[in-house]
Parts: structure tokens; sequence; C-alpha cells
């Protein structure tokens, strides 16, 4: 065999080892969101790093929100006001996910199907205070702004909370309808 064969074969060999050693090294899994005892992503996390995560990831948004929007000092009330709104919404919406993961799962089709409506009632509520809090923050930003907040909090999940399903025709971004 040519040794430039071998210099690559013995440099793929330990390319492979580098990354299932990482993989080891890091128990398995991705910091808390790749496969794990045949559960992935936040169903493997306890309930309080679950809770945790989440809190992370709403302030990153609000950050990253926050910066996008370059809001003025007189502004900031407002700001304060819905981040906060925000904030509340999510620490709910986490311990509603955790009662519901702590539940048995409806055993009837029937019961099921009420367990949903509760699910959808719960939402169509937290949706009608959401939208309270954006109408107040929304009316004191400019033109430019709104039209950044618009995009923005579409990106981070906005439209349901979700941020997984896009909702509409999808004709403004080109994709056709019903896709995700």
């Amino acid at each position: 065999m040519k040794t430039w064969i071998k210099t690559s074969i013995a440099a793929a060999i330990i390319a492979t080892s580098a990354i299932g050693a990482s993989a080891i090294a890091r128990g398995g899994d991705c910091d808390g969101m790749g496969m794990r005892d045949g559960r992935q992503g936040m169903q493997q996390m306890s309930p309080e790093k679950m809770k945790e995560r989440m809190a992370q990831r709403g302030e990153v948004q609000a950050a990253k929100l926050e910066l996008a929007l370059v809001l003025t000092p007189a502004q900031k009330p407002a700001w304060n006001d819905f981040k906060a709104a925000m904030k509340d919404r999510g620490e709910r919406m986490a311990s509603h996910m955790m009662a519901r993961n702590a539940e048995d799962r409806p055993v009837t089709v029937l019961d099921r199907m009420a367990k949903m409506e509760e699910v959808s009632k719960l939402r169509q509520t937290e949706m009608a205070e959401m939208r309270k809090a954006v109408e107040v923050f929304y009316a004191q930003l400019t033109d430019a702004q709104k039209t950044v907040f618009d995009a923005e909090f579409d990106r981070m999940g906005g439209r349901h909370g979700g941020g997984h399903h896009k909702m509409g025709s999808g004709k403004a971004d080109g994709r056709g309808a019903g896709r995700d």
C-alpha cells in the first residue's frame, strides 16, 4: 500500500476515534438535548433542569430582541413590562408542561380529547394575555422597530409560543402552504 493511502486511513481512524471519545466524555449526550436512555431532548431532563433551560432560552431571546430593536430610554419602561409578561408566560408554560408530564396519560379516547380541549383553552387564554402585552409594547415602537419586531418575534416562536410550526399560507417566505 502506498504511503499516502496509509496516512489517509490513519487520519480517518484518529478523527473517528476523537469524535467518539468526545461523545463518551460528555456522557453520550449533547448538553441534555441528545438521545439518551431511549428519550430525546427535554424529556430526559429533570423538571427543574427543564424549567431552568426554558428560562435561559427566554432570556437569550429577549436579549437578542432588545438589541435588534435599539430601544430609546423612553421605550425602556414599556420594554420592561413586555419582558416581564414574557417571563411570566414562560414560567407558567413550563409549570403546566411539567404538570402534564407528571400526569398519567388518559386511557380512553374521550379522556384524551377532554384533556386536549383543556390544554387548548389554556393556550387560548395565554395567547390572549400575551397579545395584550404585545399590543401595549408595540404601540411604543417606531415603524422601523415594528418591522424588526415583526420579523424577530416570529423567528423566536411568537406566533403561538413554540417556534416549530409556521402558520399561514407561506407565501411571504416563498414556501408553499401547509409546509413546516
